[in-house]
């Protein structure tokens, strides 16, 4: 049965695909204003497709903000770049399943930004943009925070005993100022370190849920012969 979502990816490598179009586009995650961004990129075959899947899937009783689109854009960039840096940390991310945009059930219409599937694995991934002071950087993650707890406790209620759900949040900061013309060179570092630290923790998780598994047990139990 086909999930109520924006896009489910069975791999990475169909992720990565479908997202290719970031690359292509030279995407940044802008300093300026949501709406003055959806202004300029309103236009693009991309936006319009994705706004158009969100009402042909029917995943929410609220209308979809313009804005929500460009955040896509931004996140897709960084879940490009997480996943990279998981392969370069030597794991095999082609089974790793990818749901966009999950509307929770029996969650009050709430919305997940991504569920990464593996195995007996879910792992609830939201992220936040802060653009401001430190003080409104915290309260972002903490909201963020909150939400990605309900949406993993409303999951996991919904699951047998040997399913995980997990959850972890990204803050990320403006990459480029559009006004400037110019990289945002210490907040692209902050976030390659967010990511790294992202990479880490699905590695942890995922090589735990390996771990998990009937022939790893068997060869385990071999070493104490």
């Amino acid at each position: 049965m086909k999930l109520k979502c924006l896009y489910e990816f069975n791999s990475c490598s169909e992720y990565s695909n479908f997202t290719d179009f970031t690359s292509e586009l030279n995407w940044k995650i802008e300093k300026q204003l949501l709406k003055n961004r959806v202004l300029r990129y309103k236009k693009l075959k991309q936006f319009n497709m994705m706004k158009d899947k969100f009402y042909e899937n029917e995943i929410s009783i609220f209308p979809l903000k313009d804005e929500e689109v460009i955040t896509w854009f931004d996140t897709a960039v960084l879940l490009r770049r997480t996943i990279f840096e998981l392969y370069k940390k030597g794991f095999n991310t082609e089974n790793i399943a990818i749901i966009m945009e999950y509307p929770v059930v029996f969650g009050n219409h709430m919305r997940s930004d991504y569920l990464l599937v593996y195995d007996r694995l879910i792992i609830v991934l939201e992220f936040g943009m802060f653009n401001q002071d430190e003080r409104r950087s915290e309260e972002r993650y903490t909201k963020k925070l909150q939400e990605s707890i309900s949406y993993r406790q409303i999951i996991s209620n919904m699951m047998p005993n040997e399913i995980r759900v997990i959850n972890y949040v990204l803050i990320y900061r403006p990459e480029y100022n559009n006004d400037l013309k110019q990289d945002m060179q210490e907040n692209i570092k902050y976030n390659q370190g967010e990511i790294n630290k992202l990479a880490s923790f699905l590695k942890y998780h995922l090589n735990m849920e390996i771990s998990y598994r009937a022939i790893n047990k068997l060869h385990k139990m071999a070493s104490f012969e």
